[in-house]
Protein backbone atom coordinates (compact mmCIF):
# COMPACT_ATOMS: atom_id res chain seq x y z
CA UNK A 1 0.00 0.00 0.00
CA UNK A 2 0.98 3.44 -1.12
CA UNK A 3 0.75 6.28 1.93
CA UNK A 4 1.06 9.83 0.84
CA UNK A 5 1.43 12.19 3.47
CA UNK A 6 -1.79 14.83 3.94
CA UNK A 7 0.45 18.14 2.75
CA UNK A 8 1.52 16.24 -0.60
CA UNK A 9 -1.73 15.13 -1.10
CA UNK A 10 -2.67 19.23 -0.97
CA UNK A 11 -0.01 20.15 -2.97
CA UNK A 12 -1.09 17.73 -5.68
CA UNK A 13 -4.37 19.03 -5.76
CA UNK A 14 -3.67 22.52 -6.74
CA UNK A 15 -1.28 20.88 -9.46
CA UNK A 16 -3.91 19.09 -10.86
CA UNK A 17 -6.96 20.87 -10.66
CA UNK A 18 -6.81 23.18 -12.38
CA UNK A 19 -6.01 20.88 -15.44
CA UNK A 20 -8.65 18.64 -14.65
CA UNK A 21 -10.56 21.78 -14.54
CA UNK A 22 -9.23 22.93 -18.09
CA UNK A 23 -9.67 19.63 -19.57
CA UNK A 24 -13.73 19.25 -18.33
CA UNK A 25 -13.76 22.74 -20.18
CA UNK A 26 -12.33 22.22 -23.36
CA UNK A 27 -14.93 18.56 -23.71
CA UNK A 28 -17.58 20.52 -22.85
CA UNK A 29 -16.43 22.52 -25.88
CA UNK A 30 -16.02 25.74 -23.75
CA UNK A 31 -13.09 26.64 -25.58
CA UNK A 32 -13.18 24.53 -29.25
CA UNK A 33 -13.37 26.79 -32.52
CA UNK A 34 -15.17 26.12 -35.42
CA UNK A 35 -13.15 23.84 -37.57
CA UNK A 36 -14.75 22.05 -40.67
CA UNK A 37 -12.22 19.34 -40.93
CA UNK A 38 -12.97 16.90 -43.95
CA UNK A 39 -15.31 18.19 -45.99
CA UNK A 40 -16.07 15.61 -48.86
CA UNK A 41 -18.75 17.84 -50.27
CA UNK A 42 -17.65 18.25 -53.88
CA UNK A 43 -19.02 21.40 -55.80
CA UNK A 44 -18.02 21.75 -59.74
CA UNK A 45 -15.65 18.15 -59.11
CA UNK A 46 -13.91 19.86 -56.75
CA UNK A 47 -13.38 19.19 -53.08
CA UNK A 48 -14.69 22.62 -51.02
CA UNK A 49 -12.36 22.15 -47.93
CA UNK A 50 -8.94 21.19 -47.80
CA UNK A 51 -7.48 18.74 -45.85
CA UNK A 52 -5.89 19.08 -42.86
CA UNK A 53 -2.96 17.33 -42.17
CA UNK A 54 -0.59 17.63 -38.66
CA UNK A 55 3.13 17.29 -40.01
CA UNK A 56 5.32 16.24 -36.45
CA UNK A 57 8.65 16.61 -36.27
CA UNK A 58 11.37 17.29 -34.65
CA UNK A 59 12.15 15.17 -31.31
CA UNK A 60 14.37 13.92 -28.68
CA UNK A 61 16.61 11.82 -30.55
CA UNK A 62 19.87 11.69 -32.71
CA UNK A 63 18.25 12.13 -35.66
CA UNK A 64 17.03 15.56 -34.93
CA UNK A 65 18.25 16.81 -37.93
CA UNK A 66 16.79 14.40 -40.39
CA UNK A 67 13.55 15.15 -39.06
CA UNK A 68 13.92 18.54 -39.75
CA UNK A 69 15.13 18.10 -43.24
CA UNK A 70 12.13 15.87 -44.03
CA UNK A 71 9.12 18.33 -42.48
CA UNK A 72 10.93 20.67 -44.80
CA UNK A 73 10.91 18.79 -47.51
CA UNK A 74 7.26 17.50 -47.70
CA UNK A 75 5.65 21.14 -46.34
CA UNK A 76 7.51 22.48 -49.65
CA UNK A 77 5.90 19.69 -51.68
CA UNK A 78 2.51 19.25 -50.42
CA UNK A 79 0.07 20.17 -52.44
CA UNK A 80 -1.45 23.20 -51.26
CA UNK A 81 -5.08 22.90 -52.95
CA UNK A 82 -5.70 19.70 -52.01
CA UNK A 83 -4.19 19.88 -48.24
CA UNK A 84 -3.83 22.45 -45.36
CA UNK A 85 -0.56 21.58 -43.16
CA UNK A 86 -0.46 22.48 -39.49
CA UNK A 87 3.38 21.83 -38.10
CA UNK A 88 3.83 20.24 -34.60
CA UNK A 89 7.63 20.66 -33.40
CA UNK A 90 8.85 18.92 -30.85
CA UNK A 91 12.30 20.73 -29.31
CA UNK A 92 15.61 18.55 -28.40
CA UNK A 93 14.60 18.90 -24.69
CA UNK A 94 10.96 17.54 -25.72
CA UNK A 95 8.62 20.22 -25.60
CA UNK A 96 5.49 20.59 -28.40
CA UNK A 97 4.73 23.43 -29.78
CA UNK A 98 2.85 24.79 -32.62
CA UNK A 99 4.43 26.25 -35.36
CA UNK A 100 2.92 28.58 -38.03
CA UNK A 101 6.18 29.67 -39.65
CA UNK A 102 8.30 28.98 -42.85
CA UNK A 103 9.77 26.31 -43.48
CA UNK A 104 13.02 27.64 -44.17
CA UNK A 105 13.22 27.60 -40.44
CA UNK A 106 12.68 24.17 -39.65
CA UNK A 107 15.36 23.46 -42.16
CA UNK A 108 17.76 25.84 -40.69
CA UNK A 109 16.59 24.74 -37.26
CA UNK A 110 15.19 28.21 -35.67
CA UNK A 111 11.97 27.45 -35.80
CA UNK A 112 11.40 27.01 -32.06
CA UNK A 113 12.47 30.72 -32.06
CA UNK A 114 9.37 31.67 -33.35
CA UNK A 115 7.31 34.49 -31.10
CA UNK A 116 4.14 32.62 -31.95
CA UNK A 117 5.03 29.21 -31.19
CA UNK A 118 2.36 27.89 -28.88
CA UNK A 119 2.47 25.02 -26.59
CA UNK A 120 0.36 22.49 -27.75
CA UNK A 121 -0.87 18.76 -26.86
CA UNK A 122 -2.58 16.11 -28.98
CA UNK A 123 -6.15 15.36 -27.66
CA UNK A 124 -6.22 12.13 -26.66
CA UNK A 125 -9.86 11.83 -26.97
CA UNK A 126 -10.99 9.50 -30.09
CA UNK A 127 -13.97 11.93 -30.48
CA UNK A 128 -12.42 15.27 -30.29
CA UNK A 129 -10.07 14.30 -33.36
CA UNK A 130 -7.23 17.09 -33.09
CA UNK A 131 -4.58 19.37 -31.19
CA UNK A 132 -5.64 21.46 -28.43
CA UNK A 133 -3.02 24.73 -28.16
CA UNK A 134 -2.36 26.06 -25.07
CA UNK A 135 -1.81 30.32 -24.94
CA UNK A 136 -2.40 33.07 -22.28
CA UNK A 137 -3.73 30.22 -19.74
CA UNK A 138 -6.59 29.22 -22.56
CA UNK A 139 -7.32 26.88 -24.49
CA UNK A 140 -8.28 26.35 -28.31
CA UNK A 141 -9.45 22.99 -30.07
CA UNK A 142 -7.73 22.68 -33.63
CA UNK A 143 -9.79 20.13 -35.58
CA UNK A 144 -6.83 17.78 -37.87
CA UNK A 145 -8.06 15.39 -39.81
CA UNK A 146 -4.43 12.68 -40.32
CA UNK A 147 -1.02 12.90 -38.58
CA UNK A 148 2.21 12.73 -40.77
CA UNK A 149 4.48 11.66 -38.27
CA UNK A 150 8.24 12.32 -39.63
CA UNK A 151 10.08 11.31 -36.40
CA UNK A 152 13.64 9.60 -36.66
CA UNK A 153 15.09 7.08 -33.90
CA UNK A 154 14.02 6.54 -30.43
CA UNK A 155 10.75 8.61 -29.55
CA UNK A 156 9.63 8.16 -33.01
CA UNK A 157 10.26 5.71 -35.45
CA UNK A 158 10.30 2.78 -32.67
CA UNK A 159 6.62 2.73 -32.64
CA UNK A 160 5.94 5.48 -29.69
CA UNK A 161 4.62 8.06 -31.45
CA UNK A 162 2.18 5.26 -33.22
CA UNK A 163 1.14 4.18 -29.78
CA UNK A 164 0.65 7.84 -28.95
CA UNK A 165 -1.43 8.38 -32.27
CA UNK A 166 -3.58 5.35 -31.90
CA UNK A 167 -5.39 6.50 -28.34
CA UNK A 168 -6.12 9.66 -30.16
CA UNK A 169 -8.23 7.93 -32.75
CA UNK A 170 -6.28 9.89 -35.95
CA UNK A 171 -5.23 8.50 -39.05
CA UNK A 172 -1.76 9.11 -39.30
CA UNK A 173 0.78 7.83 -41.74
CA UNK A 174 2.82 5.11 -41.10
CA UNK A 175 3.12 1.56 -39.26
CA UNK A 176 1.95 0.78 -35.93
CA UNK A 177 3.36 0.34 -32.35
CA UNK A 178 4.03 -3.22 -33.04
CA UNK A 179 5.40 -3.15 -36.41
CA UNK A 180 7.59 -0.08 -36.08
CA UNK A 181 9.08 -1.31 -32.77
CA UNK A 182 10.24 -4.87 -34.17
CA UNK A 183 11.73 -2.86 -36.81
CA UNK A 184 13.73 -0.80 -35.10
CA UNK A 185 14.75 -3.07 -32.76
CA UNK A 186 17.31 -5.34 -34.79
CA UNK A 187 17.32 -8.40 -32.45
CA UNK A 188 13.31 -8.62 -33.14
CA UNK A 189 13.94 -8.02 -37.00
CA UNK A 190 16.64 -10.96 -36.94
CA UNK A 191 14.16 -13.06 -35.10
CA UNK A 192 11.24 -13.04 -36.76
CA UNK A 193 12.90 -13.14 -39.64
CA UNK A 194 14.99 -15.87 -38.95
CA UNK A 195 11.89 -17.95 -37.69
CA UNK A 196 10.98 -17.27 -41.14
CA UNK A 197 13.62 -18.47 -43.21
CA UNK A 198 14.92 -15.07 -44.20
CA UNK A 199 18.79 -14.81 -44.55
CA UNK A 200 20.02 -12.57 -42.28
CA UNK A 201 23.79 -11.73 -41.17
CA UNK A 202 24.99 -14.75 -38.79
CA UNK A 203 24.71 -12.48 -35.52
CA UNK A 204 24.29 -12.40 -31.66
CA UNK A 205 23.36 -10.10 -29.05
CA UNK A 206 24.74 -8.52 -25.80
CA UNK A 207 23.19 -6.46 -22.81
CA UNK A 208 24.71 -3.55 -21.32
CA UNK A 209 24.11 -5.62 -17.55
CA UNK A 210 26.81 -7.85 -19.02
CA UNK A 211 29.53 -5.60 -19.76
CA UNK A 212 31.37 -6.61 -16.57
CA UNK A 213 31.77 -10.35 -18.25
CA UNK A 214 32.81 -8.77 -21.64
CA UNK A 215 36.03 -10.69 -22.28
CA UNK A 216 33.98 -13.48 -21.76
CA UNK A 217 30.88 -12.21 -24.49
CA UNK A 218 33.95 -11.23 -26.97
CA UNK A 219 35.48 -14.79 -26.85
CA UNK A 220 32.15 -16.32 -26.91
CA UNK A 221 31.37 -14.10 -29.99
CA UNK A 222 35.14 -14.80 -31.80
CA UNK A 223 34.48 -18.33 -31.57
CA UNK A 224 30.93 -17.84 -33.06
CA UNK A 225 31.41 -15.13 -35.98
CA UNK A 226 34.38 -14.24 -38.48
CA UNK A 227 36.39 -11.29 -38.18
CA UNK A 228 35.60 -8.57 -39.12
CA UNK A 229 32.73 -7.87 -37.23
CA UNK A 230 30.08 -5.35 -36.94
CA UNK A 231 28.90 -3.76 -33.96
CA UNK A 232 25.65 -2.18 -33.78
CA UNK A 233 23.21 -0.83 -30.95
CA UNK A 234 19.73 -2.77 -31.59
CA UNK A 235 17.81 0.66 -31.53
CA UNK A 236 19.24 3.03 -33.24
CA UNK A 237 17.90 4.30 -36.69
CA UNK A 238 21.10 6.18 -38.40
CA UNK A 239 24.82 5.05 -38.52
CA UNK A 240 26.07 6.59 -34.98
CA UNK A 241 28.35 4.46 -33.01
CA UNK A 242 28.57 1.23 -35.30
CA UNK A 243 31.76 0.32 -35.93
CA UNK A 244 33.80 -2.11 -37.19
CA UNK A 245 36.00 -4.43 -35.62
CA UNK A 246 38.88 -6.37 -36.73
CA UNK A 247 40.43 -7.86 -33.52
CA UNK A 248 40.04 -8.68 -29.97
CA UNK A 249 40.64 -5.35 -28.78
CA UNK A 250 38.72 -3.11 -31.09
CA UNK A 251 35.85 -5.40 -30.47
CA UNK A 252 35.64 -5.08 -27.32
CA UNK A 253 35.98 -0.85 -27.75
CA UNK A 254 33.03 -1.42 -30.52
CA UNK A 255 30.92 -3.36 -27.60
CA UNK A 256 31.28 -0.10 -25.04
CA UNK A 257 30.78 2.31 -27.47
CA UNK A 258 27.27 0.74 -28.53
CA UNK A 259 26.46 0.10 -25.61
CA UNK A 260 26.75 3.69 -24.37
CA UNK A 261 24.10 4.62 -26.72
CA UNK A 262 21.75 1.44 -25.72
CA UNK A 263 21.18 -0.74 -23.47
CA UNK A 264 21.71 -3.75 -26.07
CA UNK A 265 23.64 -4.54 -29.07
CA UNK A 266 23.81 -6.26 -32.33
CA UNK A 267 27.17 -7.95 -33.26
CA UNK A 268 27.18 -8.93 -36.45
CA UNK A 269 29.40 -10.98 -39.44
CA UNK A 270 30.26 -8.63 -41.72
CA UNK A 271 28.84 -8.90 -45.25
CA UNK A 272 30.62 -8.21 -48.25
CA UNK A 273 28.62 -6.51 -51.21
CA UNK A 274 26.29 -4.65 -53.30
CA UNK A 275 24.19 -2.24 -50.38
CA UNK A 276 20.81 -2.82 -52.29
CA UNK A 277 17.53 -0.76 -51.06
CA UNK A 278 14.07 -1.18 -52.12
CA UNK A 279 11.00 0.62 -51.61
CA UNK A 280 7.65 -0.16 -50.07
CA UNK A 281 4.61 1.60 -50.43
CA UNK A 282 1.08 0.38 -49.54
CA UNK A 283 -1.54 -1.70 -47.49
CA UNK A 284 -2.66 -4.16 -49.07
CA UNK A 285 -1.22 -3.88 -52.21
CA UNK A 286 1.62 -3.11 -52.79
CA UNK A 287 3.47 -0.91 -54.66
CA UNK A 288 7.35 -2.55 -54.90
CA UNK A 289 9.98 -0.04 -56.27
CA UNK A 290 12.98 -2.10 -58.35
CA UNK A 291 16.37 -2.09 -56.35
CA UNK A 292 18.76 0.56 -56.45
CA UNK A 293 22.26 0.06 -55.11
CA UNK A 294 23.89 2.58 -52.68
CA UNK A 295 27.51 3.78 -53.18
CA UNK A 296 29.51 4.10 -49.95
CA UNK A 297 32.96 3.17 -48.40
CA UNK A 298 32.05 0.38 -45.96
CA UNK A 299 35.19 1.44 -43.93
CA UNK A 300 34.43 4.28 -42.54
CA UNK A 301 31.18 3.99 -41.07
CA UNK A 302 30.94 7.78 -40.83
CA UNK A 303 27.52 8.90 -39.97
CA UNK A 304 27.62 12.32 -42.37
CA UNK A 305 28.86 10.46 -45.00
CA UNK A 306 25.73 7.85 -44.93
CA UNK A 307 23.43 11.20 -45.39
CA UNK A 308 25.67 13.59 -47.55
CA UNK A 309 23.98 12.77 -50.58
CA UNK A 310 25.60 8.88 -50.98
CA UNK A 311 26.14 7.83 -54.28
CA UNK A 312 23.54 5.95 -55.75
CA UNK A 313 22.51 3.75 -58.72
CA UNK A 314 18.79 3.84 -59.52
CA UNK A 315 17.71 0.96 -61.00
CA UNK A 316 20.83 -0.84 -59.67
CA UNK A 317 23.02 -3.53 -62.03
CA UNK A 318 22.07 -6.66 -61.27
CA UNK A 319 22.12 -10.09 -62.98
CA UNK A 320 18.65 -11.08 -64.69
CA UNK A 321 16.18 -12.51 -62.26
CA UNK A 322 17.72 -11.33 -59.25
CA UNK A 323 15.90 -7.24 -59.12
CA UNK A 324 12.64 -9.97 -59.19
CA UNK A 325 13.48 -12.36 -56.50
CA UNK A 326 14.69 -8.94 -54.67
CA UNK A 327 11.34 -6.73 -54.86
CA UNK A 328 9.51 -10.67 -53.72
CA UNK A 329 10.86 -10.66 -50.85
CA UNK A 330 11.07 -7.36 -50.38
CA UNK A 331 6.48 -7.87 -50.15
CA UNK A 332 6.67 -10.39 -47.99
CA UNK A 333 9.30 -9.18 -45.26
CA UNK A 334 7.44 -5.93 -45.19
CA UNK A 335 4.42 -8.11 -44.31
CA UNK A 336 5.98 -10.34 -42.61
CA UNK A 337 6.96 -8.01 -39.94
CA UNK A 338 3.52 -5.65 -40.57
CA UNK A 339 4.28 -2.47 -42.01
CA UNK A 340 1.95 -0.23 -43.59
CA UNK A 341 1.93 3.12 -45.40
CA UNK A 342 5.69 2.81 -46.53
CA UNK A 343 9.00 1.16 -45.62
CA UNK A 344 12.43 1.10 -46.91
CA UNK A 345 14.17 -2.54 -47.37
CA UNK A 346 17.89 -2.40 -47.07
CA UNK A 347 20.32 -5.77 -48.62
CA UNK A 348 23.11 -7.47 -49.10
CA UNK A 349 23.92 -8.86 -52.74
CA UNK A 350 27.24 -10.80 -52.15
CA UNK A 351 30.01 -11.47 -54.00
CA UNK A 352 28.53 -15.09 -54.19
CA UNK A 353 25.22 -14.43 -55.44
CA UNK A 354 23.36 -14.39 -51.99
CA UNK A 355 20.87 -11.45 -50.60
CA UNK A 356 20.84 -11.23 -47.61
CA UNK A 357 18.52 -8.48 -45.51
CA UNK A 358 20.23 -5.68 -43.15
CA UNK A 359 17.41 -3.38 -41.66
CA UNK A 360 14.11 -2.06 -42.64
CA UNK A 361 13.02 0.97 -42.47
CA UNK A 362 9.69 2.03 -41.88
CA UNK A 363 9.60 5.84 -41.71
CA UNK A 364 12.33 6.13 -44.46
CA UNK A 365 14.52 9.43 -45.00
CA UNK A 366 11.99 11.65 -46.81
CA UNK A 367 13.42 14.09 -48.92
CA UNK A 368 13.65 14.99 -52.69
CA UNK A 369 17.36 13.48 -52.92
CA UNK A 370 16.34 10.44 -50.59
CA UNK A 371 16.49 7.23 -51.88
CA UNK A 372 13.17 6.27 -50.92
CA UNK A 373 11.32 9.07 -53.23
CA UNK A 374 13.68 8.30 -55.50
CA UNK A 375 12.94 4.52 -55.80
CA UNK A 376 9.31 5.78 -55.97
CA UNK A 377 9.97 8.21 -58.73
CA UNK A 378 10.90 4.94 -60.81
CA UNK A 379 7.61 3.24 -60.28
CA UNK A 380 5.85 6.81 -61.76
CA UNK A 381 5.33 8.89 -58.44
CA UNK A 382 6.22 12.55 -58.25
CA UNK A 383 7.28 13.76 -54.85
CA UNK A 384 3.86 15.64 -54.42
CA UNK A 385 2.30 12.63 -55.83
CA UNK A 386 3.88 10.18 -53.32
CA UNK A 387 2.97 13.00 -50.70
CA UNK A 388 -0.56 12.85 -51.47
CA UNK A 389 -0.77 9.43 -51.56
CA UNK A 390 0.74 8.17 -48.54
CA UNK A 391 -2.41 10.82 -46.88
CA UNK A 392 -4.66 9.30 -48.76
CA UNK A 393 -3.80 5.77 -47.89
CA UNK A 394 -3.51 6.73 -43.95
CA UNK A 395 -7.17 7.93 -44.44
CA UNK A 396 -8.52 5.02 -46.76
CA UNK A 397 -7.26 2.32 -44.19
CA UNK A 398 -7.67 3.56 -40.83
CA UNK A 399 -9.65 0.93 -38.90
CA UNK A 400 -11.08 4.06 -36.42
CA UNK A 401 -10.13 1.88 -33.73
CA UNK A 402 -8.67 3.29 -30.62
CA UNK A 403 -7.27 1.40 -27.58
Amino acid sequence: MCIVHNKYMNSLKYVFTPIFALIKQIINKRYFCSCNGINLKYKGGKRMSKIRVAIIFGGVSNEYETSLSAAAAVIENINNEEYETVCIGITRKGRWLYYPGASEDILNDTWSENPDCTPVVISPDPNRNGIIKLENGEASFFKVDVIFPLLYGKNGEDGTIAGLLRVTGIPYVGSDLIASAACMDKTYTRMVLGYNNVKTSKWKMMFRNELNMLDEKCNEFCAELAYPIIVKPANFGSSKSVNKASDFETLKNAIKIALAQDDKVVVEEFVEGKELQIAVLGYDHLVISVPGEVVVKRDDFDFNSMFSEPGCIVPALLENGVSETLRQLSGTVYKLMGCVGMARMDFYYTNDGEIVISQINTVPEFTENSMYVKLMEKQGFTFEELIGELITQAIDNYEGKSV
